[in-house]
This record gives structure tokens, sequence and C-alpha cells, in this order.
């Protein structure tokens, strides 16, 4: 269908939608799309250019009209679209950004980036992620993206958390990519797993910005586990050991622990900037947990169907099981060997694994299939290459269990 949009007129999207912009100019999460004349011709009809967007099953897209715009639009249903005649992005975000904007102008040439992290339980926070940084983009500053987020990755797989390079405007999971990830194994940080996301996240930035001498800024990603002691002390601990200059946070009178929150972050760190974000957004879709689920599944699926059954020796690779445990005297996350013995009593038939080298270095993601001691095997799931099968020497375990179409089938609990 064609469909027109006035001047500052917002069309809110609903996936799985196609949007091809004709005429005009439309602003996406702070990314500028304009016409791309060669999709007039018809030499370049399946050419999909910078004038179209995709939105998936499960997304919202708000298009506002910079100017009055033509758009093709390809759905399954009208529904899946909603005309509002004003800018679907709240003022407080706008006032945000602008002053971001303004910290990190200040801020060049200082030697350290701002560090801006989004804390909060209601969606959003990758969607203010992406608006800032397709902002930042717009006015040449460089930087990088944090996402801590278990259960909800935008760069990589669920059970991992990852930092990657903000090349061009973020509208997708396309279009940014993992220059680093650490693998967890878990889709939510329980028990230790709170103190080593936190860790991990603290070593990627550190580790980002020792290769990235001129970032501008890191914007940090996090999950919405905040409600309980447990969430007190997880998020507390996060904040202490990433240590953001600037949080944004999802306000809500109602929870009582995001007050805690707003008090410890700036107990930990005189002069930390805390924006509240008390509006709730309407046009904002929230996704249910049926949909979180899928989504969930989908990534897992989208890699595992590209894996194949692989056997390695026991004994020629010398190989270790292992899990990542926290120590907290030294505050450092740390390996423990799993004996083999120990380990298949367990239930550990797909359980989700990382393969290393000899200095722990991730080379590839896996399902566990099966051990046999007696015939001096393993038997995994995953897409190895030869010379990359040569580099094994552990196997890191996860706790998270997958059927080969990325279905949850249960617990490993080590």
């Amino acid at each position: 269908m064609i469909k027109e949009i006035k001047k500052e007129n917002t069309l809110i999207v609903r996936g799985p939608t196609r949007v091809t912009l004709l005429e005009g100019k439309l602003e996406v999460l702070g990314k500028l799309v304009i016409p791309d004349e060669r999709s007039k011709s018809s030499d370049f009809a399946e050419l999909e250019g910078e004038n179209v967007i995709i939105v998936p099953s499960a997304n919202t897209l708000p298009l506002f009209a910079l100017e009055k715009s033509k758009l093709e639009i390809y759905s399954n249903t009208e529904e899946n679209l909603k005309l509002i005649t004003k800018n679907s992005i709240p003022e407080k975000w706008i006032e945000i950004k602008d002053s971001l904007i303004k910290t990190i102008r200040n801020n060049k040439g200082k030697g350290q980036p701002i560090k801006i992290m989004v804390l909060g339980i209601s969606s959003g926070k990758t969607t203010i992620i992406k608006y800032l940084a397709n902002n930042f983009l717009r006015e040449s500053f460089t930087g990088g993206y944090l996402d801590s987020d278990l259960g909800q990755q935008i760069m990589y797989l669920p059970t991992t958390i990852s930092i990657g390079k903000l090349e061009d405007s973020v509208i997708s999971s396309e279009d940014i990519h993992p220059e680093d990830t650490v693998f967890i194994g878990a889709t939510f940080p329980k028990g230790h797993y709170k103190f080593i996301v936190s860790q991990s996240s603290k070593n990627l930035i550190d580790e980002y910005i020792k290769r990235h001498k001129n970032t501008d800024f890191i914007l940090i990603d996090t999950d919405g586990w905040i409600k309980t002691e447990a969430g007190i002390i997880y998020k507390t601990f996060f904040i202490e050991t990433v240590d953001p200059d600037v949080i944004i946070v999802f306000h809500d009178e109602t929870v009582e622990e995001l007050k805690i929150l707003e008090e410890q972050a700036v107990k930990l760190r005189k002069g930390r900037k805390l924006h509240l974000v008390k509006e709730i957004n309407q046009y904002f879709y929230d996704k249910t947990k049926d949909e979180r689920r899928f989504l969930r599944q989908s990534q897992f699926a989208k890699i595992l169907e590209s894996y194949r059954k692989i056997t390695i020796s026991i004994s020629q690779h010398d190989i270790q099981f292992v899990k990542t445990d926290y120590d907290p005297e030294t505050k450092q996350s740390v390996e423990k060997t799993i004996e083999i013995r120990d380990l298949i009593t367990l239930p550990y038939h797909y359980v989700i694994i990382s393969l290393l080298d000899e200095n722990s270095n991730m080379i590839k993601l896996g399902l566990l299939f099966t051990i046999s001691i007696e015939k001096d095997y393993i038997l995994i799931f995953s897409d190895l290459s030869y010379k990359e099968q040569m580099k094994v020497k552990k196997i890191l375990l996860g706790s998270l269990r997958l059927s080969t179409k990325g279905n949850h089938q249960g617990y490993l609990y080590l």
C-alpha cells in the first residue's frame, strides 16, 4: 500500500512490515532516512537501500516525518500501522539527548569516554540506547555499545554479553556486530552469575577502550532484574564495578528497589549524573513474555541451523571441563575444573557450551551431546572448522540446555 504522512506526524509500525520511503524525509530513532533515487528505477526494484526499513516480528518502530512523506508499505495487516499527530519520542528523551551531547563534547580530549548506563524494569532501555547512539553518530562522535542483557541480546546470542563499535546508525540487530564476546551460559544472572556479568562487563569496556583510544562514549544496556533484595545487590555491584558516569533510569514510583538503587548510585560516586525518565511512553510496544521467549528461540535457531555433530577425542586434545565461578576476595571471575566422572552423573545433555583454547579464549559456541569415557570421545553440536577443532583444550559449561532447534530443555546445575 502507499501511505502519506504529514510533516511532524509519526507512523508507529509494528512488524513484520517492510517500508520504503519514496518521497520526503523521516527520522527513525534518531536516524535520518531519505529516498534512494535508484529504487525508483525498475533495474533496482528489489534494491534494499537506506530508504528501506524492515520491522521484524514482535518489534515496533516510530517513523517521524520531518517533511511530508510518501511510503510504500508491505504488511500482513493494517493493524500494524498507527498514525499519530506528533513525535512519539518523549520530550524527556530529547532533553537527555541534548544534555549528553553537551557532556560528550565538553569531555573530548580528556582521555576517557563518557560511560552511559540505562537502568530500569520497563521496556524501552534498548530503544533509548538506539536513539542516543544514532544522535551521537550524527554529531560525529565515536562510541561503543555494551549489551549485558543475557536474555535479550541484540548483537549475538542469549547467554553471552558483547561489546561492539557503533559504525553506523542502529535500528535492528543487523546493524551492529560484536567485537568481543564473553560466554556466561545462562539467560538470567542468578547466583554468582550476577557478579560474573558485572566483572565481565567492566573487562569488556576496559579492553575496548584500550583498542579504541579516541572513543567518545560507551552506551551500556542492562537487563530488567531489579526487584527483590538479590536484584538490588546485583545492580548495586554492577554500578560499583562498571562505574558509569551517567545513569538513565526508567523511574517507577511503585518500585521501592529503584529508589534504593538511585540513592546508591549517587552515594557510590559523587558527581555521577542521574536522568530520571518518569513518563510512560504510551506508544512504545512492550513485548510479552511469550514474544521474548520466541525471540530468544529464534536467535538460537538461526545459529544452530548451521551446526553439525562433531566428535572430539578427549585424550588427544587433553580436554578439560570447566565452569566460571566468582572469587569474592579478589573480586574476579575464576575457572573451576569439573571432573568428567562427576559431570556424567548429571543431566548435561544438550547444555550450551563455549569451546576454548589453552588460553581460555573463546573459539565457538556449541551444545554438548555425549561424553564417552570408555570410547574416549565427546560428541558436540557446533560449526567448528578442522583447524578450530585442533585448538580446543577446554569446554566451558553453561547452565542452559537447548534442543537443536533452540527450544528450552532445562538446566544443568553445577
